[in-house]
């Protein structure tokens, strides 16, 4: 009897027009401000107009199109994040760019209206808010590319948390009908708003990333995670009930990923595991890097397996064992390497299989028609190189889709709209690809393009991936014609990429081109000094010094850099010159002190020297380097007793300290 009520009173509110909750909101997270993406203007005919709001043009192309649909047209808004956008060019050379002259050629009988809608490290949630808008605007069709920013803003899931797996996929069920959607309304409009558990974020994208100088905020959690896959599925069905609800048709994308050559973004170790553990761990990695150094490839292999012993979630270790794995052409379990590598990855920047997983699910259990992108990408790279691990071949990063990969993209969705009947029309023809090509590679604007692959390239440099950001580097130089801010990136790359003599020639090119940049004169004498060329380290480092801003950092660095050149070719009293000066700015500055301590030593100022490192040890009492270099210079002032003790402290710390043992036994021979 009850079910019979609750489908007789589902099918009154229906005929009522109450809507499903389901269908207008998203009870885990709301958006504090709901500023539209269009605006409403008036071109020179004296159409009204749907253009991006001049304020969200930090995260979305320049898109405009009418009000009013035309008679015979169809209206495709493609949504998603960055790959949706077209990063890290634009909108032209995009997927959503490319079905922009593709439909109109496999259906020429429709007018076809192709806006982009993707937004900058867009989630789901905000992709289906996005959604929510545009479903004013009569569309036809939804597109969507979303996965890859699910880990991006951090929320607190605190109502899901109180829930059963079980109470969750009933409460996911109930919410798609009309009695839940009245219920949840009316509950909630008691709802004072410091109640509500609802998490409120902002109105645009504030991403961890915005907030450190890299991956760091990111640690692993399980839980959370869980939680974000979730929400990830309730999104993609949310999306579908948007479109449906417009009297729009919905493509999922499959999102793909670079998994061969893009490191993980961050990995790291357990925290509750011991310090024997890790240190265990690290000796084990460095002695695989020794030996993939020397060529000694298993026993690179052999070692790294051995650290899965401590730890079998470092992405890191299995992204390495997965090169080395293909290298050898053990290609199967190259294959498992980097997939685990990229699911461990513990800053997630790309979609885990799971999330994969819940596009083709989704999908499939709803009905939508999906485009298999990761599927289809495989299956070309099995054709075309004889494996189907995803790398380079067709992404400029690590998720990002080459130009070619996005046309591709663009013919299996016509493709696919053509198998679901959903648009007429013949097959598209070879011949008509390549006009197509034509047109789309005509239209792009080198210097943007350029300067594209260069902030490519600065943001992969920034992220501490080095082989990813060096192609991308020299990709700007060859489009630009030479490009001194990209030669600066590619030279560093190369150097942290221990490319040597690549890096020198590189800084050699840039400054007999760019002979005033002091930023290369610094870089590259910083260099040299890890290289311990230092003499050509001091002259270059004299160079940035008088060329760097008056204290700026970099000048700073510059400066440091200075005196440790002059203090390693014995020239003390400039060293003392150079750290003096930077002591000034800087006075308890550890590494500043140790070096200007020395050059005091090294003229014979002891008295000097012995109050520097002492104001070391009272800033860090347990700085065995300190301790040591101070009981040196007090053997050296005759003062053994002294020196045993500073000596003995370091032991304490350090007991294999070499140089801390060798002072015991010269300071115990001398109080003898």
């Amino acid at each position: 009897m009850t079910v019979v009520v609750f489908v007789v009173l589902e099918c009154l509110l229906a005929l009522l027009g109450v809507g499903r909750v389901t269908d207008t909101s998203d009870p885990f997270v709301g958006f504090s401000s709901q500023i539209p993406l269009w605006e409403r203007v008036v071109d020179d005919s004296g159409k009204t107009m749907l253009r991006t709001a001049t304020n969200k043009l930090v995260w979305f192309n320049e898109q405009e199109f009418p009000k009013e649909k035309a008679a015979g047209t169809r209206r495709v808004f493609c949504v998603g994040g960055s790959t949706t956008f077209g990063r890290p060019y634009s909108d032209n050379t995009s997927f959503c760019g490319w079905l922009r002259e593709f439909l109109p050629v496999a259906d020429p009988s429709t007018n076809w209206e192709i806006i982009n809608a993707g937004g900058v490290s867009y989630a789901s949630y905000r992709v289906a808010a996005v959604m929510q808008e545009l479903a004013l605007y009569e569309p036809d069709l939804f597109v969507v590319y979303s996965g890859h920013n699910e880990f991006l803003e951090r929320r607190t899931y605190e109502g899901m948390f109180e829930q059963s797996e079980f109470q969750m996929k009933v409460t996911s069920i109930l919410s798609r009908t009309r009695v839940y959607g009245l219920i949840d309304r009316a509950i909630h409009s008691h709802l004072d708003a410091k109640e509500k558990t609802q998490e409120t974020l902002s109105g645009d994208v504030d991403e961890i990333l915005n907030h450190t100088v890299g991956p760091a905020d990111y640690h692993r959690d399980d839980i959370w995670r869980s939680k974000v896959l979730d929400h990830y599925r309730f999104n993609l069905q949310r999306m579908i009930s948007i479109a449906r609800g417009a009297g729009a048709e919905i493509v999922f994308v499959v999102p793909a990923s670079n998994e061969k050559n893009c490191s993980p973004f961050k990995s790291e170790l357990p925290s509750n595991i011991s310090e024997l553990d890790r240190q265990q761990f690290a000796e084990w990695y460095d002695q695989a890097s020794r030996a993939e150094a020397d060529g000694d490839v298993q026993q690179a292999i052999e070692r790294l397996k051995q650290t899965k012993q401590i730890d079998d979630r470092y992405p890191l270790v299995d992204y390495r064992l997965g090169r080395l794995q293909f290298d050898t052409q053990a290609i199967a379990e190259s294959k498992k390497s980097f997939q685990r590598a990229l699911n461990e990855d513990v800053c997630a920047l790309r979609a885990p299989d799971d999330f994969v997983a819940a596009v083709r699910s989704i999908g499939d259990q709803r009905k939508a028609m999906t485009v298999d992108f990761d599927r289809k990408l495989r299956e070309r790279c099995q054709r075309d190189y004889g494996h189907s691990i995803l790398g380079a071949e067709y992404f400029l990063d690590h998720v990002h889709p080459t130009i070619e990969a996005h046309r591709a993209l663009a013919l299996w969705i016509v493709e696919c709209l053509q198998d679901h009947h959903s648009i007429g029309g013949d097959p598209i023809e070879e011949v008509d690809v390549a006009t197509v090509k034509r047109l789309v590679e005509s239209r792009i604007n080198l210097a943007s393009h350029g300067i594209a692959q260069r902030n490519l390239a600065k943001v992969l440099h920034w992220a501490g991936k080095f082989e990813e950001a060096e192609p991308r580097a020299r990709d700007a130089i060859e489009t630009l014609g030479g490009d001194h801010e990209s030669q600066l990136v590619r030279a560093d790359c190369l150097y942290r990429t221990n490319r040597i003599d690549e890096a020198a020639a590189e800084y050699e090119s840039l400054l007999v081109t760019y002979p005033f940049d002091a930023r290369a004169y610094h870089r590259y004498g910083e260099m040299l000094i890890d290289l311990e060329e230092y003499k050509k380290a001091r002259d270059y480092l004299s160079v940035a010094v008088a060329g760097l801003p008056d204290g700026s950092r970099s000048q700073a660095r510059s400066v440091f850099s200075l005196g440790m050149a002059h203090l390693k070719l014995s020239e003390f009293r400039q060293a003392e010159m150079f750290l003096e000066q930077l002591q000034q700015d800087y006075p308890h500055d550890r590494d500043t002190l140790i070096l200007l301590a020395e050059a005091k030593a090294g003229r014979g100022d002891s008295v000097g020297a012995i109050a520097l490192y002492e104001q070391v040890i009272r800033q860090s009492p347990d700085d065995v380097y300190a301790q040591v270099k101070l009981g040196i210079v007090l053997l050296e002032e005759k003062r053994p007793q002294e020196a045993l003790l500073c000596f003995q402290a370091a032991i304490k710390k350090d007991s294999n300290n070499a140089m801390a043992l060798t002072g015991v036994k010269v300071a115990t021979d001398l109080l003898k």
